[in-house]
């Protein structure tokens, strides 16, 4: 019996100490990293003064975190007459006839359009159809760093699996929770999430030689020091955005791969990097388990020695 007990709590111990580990060999520099592609974009129009979109945008919030990586929000206010609302609006709704007509408007891979009340069946079924459109996804990948020296993040963003990239860009987001003086919100609701502060676009130009670099791009605000280069295997963005006396987890970065044919946009890839919680310990949780395993394998093979 006593064998036993010291047996078990030789066993706890073990792994108290490699939990230990774990915390103490976390990096406590900022870096962010993701990879996807499958996500599926939704742009929302709304309006600070839209009282069906005071009902219906909190929970249209949590509809998308609850869906995970399959979709991704983007909130494009009224660039007329909401303080939220800027020229990255103007710009993301001209393509779409009639886009500020009624609020709230939804798109989903930039198709798919629903407008007016919905309920999550709705935004579920628009889902659902525009991830079975999806030929293939481009694969996409985000890495943060951040900046001490100049209060900013330098973000890299790879694009691979580009089978299509002719009249295609990359859209690259830049998200935040803001929140209004009430006398701003004329429909009650002062806290706004996945609202658009930031975006810029460029042409993915299939004339680049490898490790060519261009820094032309279609649409920017907010971004700075902004080049494509062309790699073997993949394009890679690099660019800067600082921080206007915000903190990183008030933002999110959201990156598209898109294609627009005879005045149509489609998506062709997807993702998003939220910067609440930095990825700092990826290398220590790979290594984790195998720890853990080859621990648990030494205590059973010499556990006699303890009974």
């Amino acid at each position: 019996m006593r064998g036993n007990i010291r047996f078990c709590g030789f066993t706890v111990l073990l792994l108290l100490v490699v939990s230990s580990s774990n915390i103490v060999a976390e990096d406590e520099s900022n870096n962010w990293y993701t990879e996807g592609g499958n996500s599926v974009l939704l742009e929302q129009y709304t309006a600070t003064w839209c009282d069906v979109c005071a009902q219906i945008d909190p929970w249209v919030s949590n509809f998308a975190d609850d869906r995970g990586s399959r979709l991704v929000r983007i909130a494009l206010h009224d660039p007329l007459e909401d303080p939220l609302g800027s020229i990255i609006s103007s710009e993301r709704l001209s393509i779409h006839s009639n886009s500020m007509e009624l609020a709230p408007s939804f798109w989903f891979d930039s198709n798919n359009e629903i407008k007016g009340a919905v309920d999550s069946v709705d935004l579920d079924r628009a889902l659902l159809n525009s991830e079975g459109v999806r030929d293939s996804d481009t694969i996409i990948s985000i890495s943060g760093t951040e900046s001490f020296d100049t209060d900013s993040m330098n973000l890299k963003v790879n694009l691979f699996n580009i089978d299509n990239s002719s009249n295609s860009q990359v859209s690259i987001f830049l998200l935040a929770e803001v929140i209004i003086d009430k006398s701003q919100a004329t429909n009650g609701i002062t806290t706004h999430e996945d609202v658009a502060v930031g975006y810029m676009n460029m042409e993915i130009d299939t004339n680049l030689t490898i490790e060519e670099v261009t820094s032309e791009t279609n649409f920017n605000m907010r971004f700075t020091n902004i080049s494509m280069t062309r790699n073997i295997d993949s394009f890679e963005v690099n660019l800067d955005f600082s921080l206007e006396n915000q903190n990183f987890e008030d933002y999110s970065i959201v990156v598209a791969h898109e294609k627009t044919v005879d005045g149509q946009r489609s998506t062709l890839g997807a993702v998003s990097l939220s910067l609440d919680n930095s990825q700092d310990s990826n290398g220590i949780n790979v290594i984790f388990p195998l720890i853990i395993i080859c621990l648990v394998s030494t205590v059973i093979l010499f556990k006699d020695r303890f009974l």
